[in-house]
């Protein structure tokens, strides 16, 4: 149930509850945005490309564009979440002021250092306030606009705080995860469009391809090569924003058939390629 909704330029913000989770319905995925993750009440674990989180009060999580997660739930008890999702040119622009607050998002590789706990009780409450804040009722889109502008900022700049007051080990010990997995993924993640197939990974790390595929299965609901493919797809996706023609990003992301990129694309998105790519500078 969703108690709060909003969605300006692009930007979308929801407040929402359930009070019995189902873990299907929510499933594996990732976005073409970043997204601000606070979790107000539950249980589970977020998985995020193959690193296991786990979920307390009030923690927040950021996630930049195809960064693939999941979150696996406690079925008996309410989940209460507020997730801000937005584009990072949007709100931080070039300023050199927010180069820090960028870095949070670009400078880390993926599935590494994607949860923040608050500082102490100050820092708890101002991470609550500013969610709150954003969330709050409001009469007018301008209105609504410049507490998102205004508020979000402040977020990415607690979050750096907390993050330069965390030491390396702190931050290890923060996620979890089977070995093996986070190897194979931090290996598709290098090499995501150079890998042939799933023999290929089943060659180098000595596991059948059903030992494989069930690792997957239980971590992230989908078998390897559907998270390779996703993978490939948000990469392609971020090509045609940046202008890239939708034959040339399918080539560069690893798809030989463009047939066959679209009919996933389409799959993934709801959308054919060539309606989200947007003009190069040039045209």
């Amino acid at each position: 149930m969703k108690i709060f909704s909003y969605e300006y330029k692009g930007c979308l913000v929801h407040h929402s509850v359930d009070q019995h989770p189902n873990e299907k319905d929510f499933e594996l995925h990732a976005h073409s945005y970043c997204e601000v993750f606070y979790f107000i009440s539950g249980g589970g674990y977020y998985t995020v490309e193959g690193r296991n989180y786990p979920l307390t009060q009030g923690c927040v999580l950021l996630m930049r564009d195809g960064e693939i997660h999941k979150i696996h739930l406690d079925p008996d008890r309410p989940y209460e979440r507020i997730a801000i999702h937005f584009r990072l040119d949007d709100m931080l622009g070039q300023s050199a002021a927010f180069v820090p607050l960028r870095s949070l998002i670009l400078d880390r590789s993926p599935g590494c250092g994607n949860l923040f706990l608050a500082n102490g009780k100050e820092s708890a409450s101002l991470l609550d306030a500013c969610f709150s804040r954003i969330c709050r009722p409001t009469q007018t889109e301008e209105e609504f606009g410049m507490r998102l502008t205004a508020t979000l900022p402040v977020i990415l700049s607690e979050l750096y705080s907390i993050r330069k007051s965390t030491s390396a080990s702190e931050m290890l010990t923060k996620r979890e995860g089977d070995p093996i997995l986070t190897e194979v993924i931090d290996y598709i993640n290098r090499n995501l469009t150079a890998i042939g197939s799933l023999s290929e990974l089943q060659q180098r790390f000595f596991f059948s391809k059903s030992t494989l595929n069930r690792m997957f299965l239980e971590s992230t609901g989908s078998t390897v090569w559907e998270y390779v493919i996703i993978k490939r797809l948000h990469a392609a996706r971020r090509m045609l924003i940046d202008g890239k023609s939708a034959a040339a990003a399918a080539s560069a992301c690893g798809f030989g058939d463009y047939s066959a990129f679209y009919r996933q694309y389409r799959r993934v998105f709801g959308e054919s390629p060539c309606r989200e790519r947007k003009p190069s500078k040039n045209e």
